[in-house]
């Protein structure tokens, strides 16, 4: 299961953009946050995508010309991240499996931040 026993999601990208992150449906009562973390390295870039315990669901979309994939845990499978709110890649806390989700009615209201939990993991790591 996805944010337990070690299986975290990373996102790999290639060349510069703005990996976006939605944490929504929250179990206080805060509002839906939306931001992005930046690159402009012309290489590989390694995101690692966090949780917050006070939101159950997750989306991510690579904005960026460049290829972006994501995995689970320690496996080897990758797979494209979504390019737009209308093709968002998606998890629930607690799951394995990240869906394609349409979110894009639900992003529209919001305004960016830098408030998300998504880092650049180091080259050295």
């Amino acid at each position: 299961m996805i944010f337990k026993d070690d299986q975290c999601l990373v996102v790999t990208t290639r060349g510069p953009g703005r990996l976006h992150l939605l944490s929504y449906q929250s179990n206080g009562g805060l509002t839906n946050n939306v931001g992005s973390r930046p690159t402009t390295n012309s290489g590989v870039t390694r995101f690692m995508v966090s949780f917050s315990h006070t939101y159950e669901r997750f989306a991510f979309i690579w904005d960026g010309d460049g290829e972006a994939v994501y995995g689970v845990g320690h496996g080897l499978k990758r797979l494209p991240v979504g390019k737009s709110w209308g093709q968002a890649s998606a998890i629930e806390w607690g799951s394995s499996t990240v869906t394609t989700t349409d979110l894009s009615k639900l992003v529209a209201p919001l305004s960016g931040n830098t408030n998300i939990t998504c880092f650049i993991i180091p080259d050295k790591i």
